[in-house]
């Protein structure tokens, strides 16, 4: 009985930080995932005609900011990640027909409002890591 009271608790502690963990591991994938994604659409749609230029009008850069976020060109539905808005991503032209687009996200702890910071910090510190991710396509 009392080894159990005594290595629960770092049992606990370690089955909730390799859950966040894994958390954390997702959303950064799913955030890669669909910067990959609105690079390749956006360096597909970017060039214009036969001249070879790269061309990034307001509404090109709209639906890739929309399919970094919403999955779809149009905007529609709920953000693939809780808290993620098209202000946090850029779609940039980065000269010789290359697209660049990238986003920071903060991240979002699944047990963090949960269980707040166990008594030592406040709740800004749990939250203070941002996920970058950038992906540069050539237009094609």
């Amino acid at each position: 009985m009392i080894e159990m009271v005594a290595v629960t608790p770092l049992l606990l502690l370690l089955m909730l930080g390799i859950s966040e963990l894994g958390n954390a591991f997702v959303q950064y994938n799913t955030l890669n995932k669909s910067v990959r994604e609105a690079a390749r659409e956006v360096s597909r749609k970017g060039l214009l005609g036969t001249t070879g230029n790269l061309s990034l009008s307001t509404g090109l850069i709209a639906e890739g900011e929309n399919l970094v976020v919403y999955g779809n060109v149009a905007g529609l539905g709920e953000p693939r990640l809780p808290g993620l808005s098209t202000g946090q991503v850029s779609v940039i032209d980065a000269g010789n027909n290359l697209v660049l687009i990238r986003t920071n996200y903060p991240y979002t702890p699944m047990f963090g409002p949960v269980l707040k910071t166990f008594g030592y910090g406040n709740e800004s510190e749990m939250t203070g890591i941002t996920l970058t991710a950038s992906v540069m396509m050539r237009a094609l």
